[in-house]
């Protein structure tokens, strides 16, 4: 098979499709950790419901979409942790977010070849950086809720 004058064999075409696979096998579970993220934030913080998390597996639309969820994200952990009266970083995990959506676009520019892969190695090392603290982010308020509902017991039991 031909492409733009490069031959591909069918070696290839496999590690291509099997490398693809991986990706989007990769992307789901990073949604999938968002979306759970938002499940446990009270309906009134959020900024975007938990389904639009799965938007970020469309090809290319996604490039837009990383930038929604890293604002949307941090606004919605904002509030909840506000609510909880949990101390956190402001913006919890903004920044990071924003690097990784940055890097992204910047990745797929038709620039030149060598700024492209820098770009691709800084977003995936702030892909996993981002996706680490949201989970962690995912982490602290289920612990939370453990703690709420251990506390609710206790006070049950005191009553009792």
């Amino acid at each position: 098979m031909e492409f733009n004058g490069i031959t591909f064999t069918e070696d290839m075409i496999w590690a291509l499709g099997i490398a693809a696979i991986a990706s989007y096998t990769i992307r789901a579970f990073y949604c999938n950790t968002l979306k759970k993220t938002l499940d446990l934030i009270s309906e009134d913080n959020r900024c975007m419901k938990p389904t639009m998390a799965w938007l970020a597996l469309i090809p290319l639309f996604s490039i837009y979409w990383n930038f929604v969820i890293a604002s949307r994200m941090a606004d919605s952990l904002t509030n909840e942790f506000y609510d909880r009266k949990i101390p956190e970083e402001e913006d919890p995990g903004k920044k990071t977010g924003s690097i990784y959506s940055i890097s992204t676009a910047l990745a797929n520019l038709p620039l030149f070849q060598g700024f492209s892969m820098i770009a691709a190695i800084f977003s995936i090392i702030y892909f996993i950086r981002y996706w680490i603290k949201i989970d962690n982010f995912r982490v602290l308020l289920k612990e939370h809720n453990r703690f709420l509902a251990q506390k609710k017991e206790q006070k049950e039991h005191e009553i009792i």
